[in-house]
């Protein structure tokens, strides 16, 4: 009894770890593409790039997701 017990906790902690994983995992690979989207944007010539604003709500939407990843981090 004690022993299907133990396996069944080592079994609910392993999917928590990947839970984890999968979300810091989604959060990353969020802010990889718009990091990437917005080094194409600042390639461009100034008059053809998007307007300063969506860039800078860009950049605080990978903070907010970031700041995420790191305070999930910080819990383990």
């Amino acid at each position: 009894m004690k022993k299907e017990k133990k396996k069944k906790d080592i079994r609910e902690l392993l999917q928590a770890k990947q839970n984890a994983h999968k979300y810091c995992r989604h959060h990353l690979q969020g802010v990889v593409k718009n990091i990437q989207k917005l080094r194409r944007q600042l390639k461009k010539p100034i008059s053809k790039r998007c307007s300063i604003y969506s860039i800078n709500n860009e950049l605080i939407h990978n903070q907010v997701l970031l700041n995420e990843v790191v305070k999930h981090l910080e819990k383990k």
